[in-house]
C-alpha cells in the first residue's frame, strides 16, 4: 500500500491532503536504498504559549528546511473571508515555528517556509481571483494550484527558500526531535548519510544561484570560504545566461592551471569554447599582446616581483591600451573572476571599467600569497582610480559543502587564530562571532589522522593502505621530497590514483584524501609570517572531501613555538580517535569497493544522470544530509 492510500485510509475527508502528500513524495523521490530523506507529517500538532495548532502538513527535509503546508480542498477561492484566510493562518504556523526554533537555539539554523495548496483550483482560476483581489497577489510565490501538483519542472518552485541556513546532522537531529516523536528520530539516526540525490541537486543548484537573482549589471562580489559552491555559482550563471543568450560572451580568469582546469570541468559536456574563455592571468595577458618591455618589467622575474610592478602607472596604462584593443576585435558581454583576491588589483579595476558587467568571486581567508591583494576594496578604492562604493554589491556564502565538519572546523579555529582577518570580515559584516560560529559546516565529520610518515617507507606502506577507487593527493614541502616520492608513486605502482604535488600549488585543488608530508617543517618555516600562515594552513586543509592525513614527528612539538602547540591541540581535539590501519591493504581496499561510489555531476542543471546511482555535484560538493524518513500515525 502507497502512502497515498495510507493517508487516505487514515483521514477520511483529507482527499487533498493526501492528493499534495503523494505529489511532494513523488518529487522528492527516495535515496539509492528506497529510503526517503525526509520527514512528511500529516495534521502535525504545532504548541505555543496561546495553545496549539493543527498543520495539514509538516514537511522537514535536511536540504531544503521546514515547510509548514496548509491544504485547502475547495473547489474555488471565494471561501476566503477575515475568518477563514488560509494565507494567515499558514504564515502563522511559521511564526510559531520561528519562535519555537528561536526559543531553543537563540537563533533560526534552519529554512522555515509556508505554503498554501489548492489541489482543485486551476492555475487560471486562481489568476482570476487574484485579479479582482490583487493584495492576495503578494502569497503568490508561496501558492499552488491544481496543475503545479502534476508537473514536476512547475512544482519544484516549491523549495525555493527565502534564505539557504543548512544544520548539519548533530542540529537537524536537534530539530526533528521537537517535532517527531523521539522515537522515531533515534530509530531513523542510522539511516542519516552524508549524500544528496540527482533530484535534489537540480532544485539546491536552484537555491544556490538564488544569490544572482536580481543581477542585472555592474560588478557583483561573491564571498564565500573554501567549499561554499563559488565555481559551481559561476559555472551555472554562464551555462543558464547561455540557454538564453546563446551569442554572449564570457571571460573567466582564474589564478593557475589547476583552478582552470577544474572551471573547465565543472562545465562538462556544456562548455562552449567559442562562447567562454577560461584563462590564467598570465595566459590572458599573452592573449592580449601585453608588451612587458612597455610596462617596464622584465618578464623574467618571479611572480612575486612583478605582482609588485603590475601596479605601476606603466603597467596600467599598458594593460588598459593593450585589453581595450583586445575588446575591439574579441567583445566580451561579462567578466568573472575566480580567487579574486590572487590577482592584481589595478588590472581588476581596469577589466570593470571596460567590460562594467563583472562578478567577483573571493575569499580573502585563501590570500595564500604575500605579494596578492588583501581586501577586494583594493580594487574599488584602489589609490590611482575614483573610489566607488560596494554598498549593496556583496554577497555571502556561509555553507561549506566540500569539507567534512571536523576538518573545516580544524581550519576555521586556526584560521580564528588570524585576528586581523578577523576584523576584516567583521567590518564587512561577513562574520558576526567568528569563523566557527558564523560560518555553517553540514557534513558529517571525516577523517584527522596525526601520525609520523615521514620517512618515506613508511609513507609507502600507508599510500599502500589507501583505496585505489579514490583519488588521494600527497602535498610535500620541498621539491627534494616532491621527487622522491614521485619516484616512490612510480616504482610502486600508485599512478593514476595518488598525486604528489607541492603544498604551494594546492589551489584549485580538490581529492577525497589529502595526505601533508613534512607538516611539522612547513609550520616551523612559516610561523614568522603570521599574517599568511594561518591562512596556508586553511586552505591545505579544506582541499579534502573525506580524509586528512597530518604527518608529523612527535619529537618535533617538543619546544615549539606557542602558536605552533595550539594548533596542535586543534587537530587533536577534532582528529579521529583511532590509528590509520596500514597492515591489510588488501582486506581494507575489498571492503571500500563494496561501498557505494560516488558518481560526479558536473553543476550544469540539464546533465543529471538517471537511475538509483547517487550523485554528487562538482566533486561530491553537494554532499549533504539523507536518509530520513517518517509518517506520524
Amino acid at each position: 500500500m502507497d502512502l497515498f492510500q495510507i493517508f487516505s485510509n487514515i483521514y477520511k475527508g483529507d482527499g487533498g491532503e493526501a492528493v499534495v502528500l503523494a505529489a511532494i513524495s513523488k518529487l522528492l523521490n527516495t535515496t539509492h536504498n528506497g529510503e526517503e530523506n525526509y520527514f512528511l507529517l500529516p495534521k502535525a500538532t504545532l504548541k505555543d504559549i496561546n495553545g496549539s495548532r493543527e498543520v495539514d502538513l509538516l514537511l522537514l527535509h535536511p536540504v531544503f528546511g521546514i515547510y509548514a503546508i496548509e491544504v485547502k480542498n475547495w473547489k474555488r477561492l471565494d471561501f476566503i473571508n477575515s475568518r477563514n484566510n488560509p494565507f494567515k493562518q499558514a504564515n502563522h504556523y511559521q511564526d510559531m515555528l520561528l519562535s519555537l526554533l528561536q526559543k531553543k537555539f537563540k537563533n533560526i539554523p534552519i529554512n522555515i517556509e509556508y505554503r498554501i495548496i489548492f489541489p482543485e483550483v486551476s492555475i487560471q482560476d486562481g489568476q482570476e481571483y487574484f485579479n479582482k483581489n490583487p493584495y492576495y497577489k503578494n502569497f503568490e510565490n508561496h501558492i499552488f494550484f491544481k496543475e503545479h501538483l502534476q508537473e514536476k519542472d512547475i512544482f519544484k518552485r516549491f523549495f525555493n527558500a527565502s534564505n539557504s541556513i543548512m544544520p548539519n546532522k548533530k542540529r537537524f537531529l536537534e530539530i526533528a526531535s521537537m517535532l517527531v516523536p523521539s522515537d522515531t528520530v533515534d530509530k531513523n539516526q542510522r539511516k542519516i548519510i552524508p549524500v544528496i540525490t540527482k533530484d535534489e541537486i537540480l532544485f539546491f543548484d536552484q537555491k544556490q544561484l538564488s544569490i544572482l537573482n536580481g543581477y542585472t549589471g555592474g560588478f557583483r562580489i561573491i564571498r564565500g570560504v573554501a567549499g561554499t559552491g563559488k565555481t559551481v555559482i559561476l559555472t551555472n550563471f554562464i551555462t543558464n545566461r547561455l540557454k538564453e543568450y546563446n551569442n554572449e560572451k564570457f571571460l573567466v580568469l582564474c589564478f593557475n592551471r589547476n583552478l582552470v582546469d577544474a572551471t573547465k570541468k565543472s562545465f562538462g559536456d556544456s562548455f562552449q569554447k567559442k562562447n567562454v574563455a577560461v584563462l590564467t592571468l598570465m595566459e590572458m595577458l599573452d592573449r592580449i599582446g601585453f608588451d612587458y618591455k612597455n610596462a617596464k618589467i622584465d618578464k623574467s622575474h618571479g611572480i612575486e616581483v612583478k605582482y609588485k610592478a603590475f601596479e605601476s602607472d606603466a603597467a596600467l596604462e599598458e594593460f588598459r591600451q593593450k585589453f581595450r584593443q583586445r575588446l575591439q576585435i574579441k567583445p566580451i558581454d561579462y567578466f568573472l573572476c575566480d580567487e579574486t583576491q590572487d590577482m592584481p588589483a589595478g588590472f581588476m579595476r581596469i577589466i570593470y571599467e571596460e567590460i562594467e558587467d563583472c562578478i567577483f568571486f573571493i575569499d580573502e581567508a585563501q590570500r595564500f600569497y604575500p605579494y596578492t591583494m588583501k581586501t577586494i576594496s583594493e580594487v574599488f578604492h584602489h589609490p590611482k582610480f575614483e573610489k566607488l562604493s560596494m554598498r549593496g554589491r556583496v554577497k555571502n556564502l556561509k555553507n561549506v559543502y566540500r569539507t567534512p565538519s571536523n576538518i573545516a572546523r580544524s581550519a576555521f579555529e586556526i584560521l580564528s587564530m588570524d585576528n586581523s582577518l578577523n576584523d576584516y570580515y567583521k567590518r564587512s559584516f561577513y562574520l558576526k562571532d567568528g569563523f566557527v560560529k558564523d560560518i555553517n559546516m553540514v557534513l558529517e565529520d571525516g577523517d584527522i589522522f596525526i601520525e609520523n610518515w615521514e620517512k618515506m617507507d613508511k609513507l609507502e606502506a600507508l599510500l599502500q593502505s589507501l583505496p585505489k577507487d579514490k583519488e588521494s593527493v600527497v602535498l610535500t614541502y620541498t621539491k627534494r621530497d616532491l621527487n622522491l616520492i614521485q619516484e616512490m608513486i612510480d616504482r610502486s605502482g600508485f599512478e593514476g590514483y595518488i598525486k604528489v604535488m607541492t603544498m604551494q600549488s594546492v589551489k584549485g585543488l580538490e581529492a577525497q584524501n589529502i595526505i601533508i608530508h613534512n607538516f611539522g617543517r612547513f609550520i616551523q618555516n612559516n610561523i614568522k609570517h603570521k599574517d599568511i600562515v594561518f591562512r596556508q594552513l586553511y586552505v591545505l586543509l579544506t582541499r579534502t572531501q573525506e580524509k586528512i592525513y597530518l604527518s608529523v614527528d612527535e619529537n618535533f612539538l617538543r619546544n615549539q613555538h606557542p602558536n605552533i602547540q595550539k594548533m596542535v591541540q586543534i587537530f587533536r581535539k577534532n582528529q579521529t580517535q583511532r590509528r590509520v590501519k596500514i597492515s591489510d591493504s588488501k582486506k581494507e581496499n575489498k571492503k571500500t569497493k563494496q561501498q557505494l561510489k560516488l558518481a560526479k555531476l558536473t553543476p550544469t542543471l540539464h546533465q543529471a544522470k538517471e537511475g538509483t546511482e547517487l550523485i554528487v555535484a562538482a566533486s561530491e560538493l553537494f554532499a549533504l544530509i539523507g536518509g530520513l524518513f517518517s509518517m506520524a500515525v
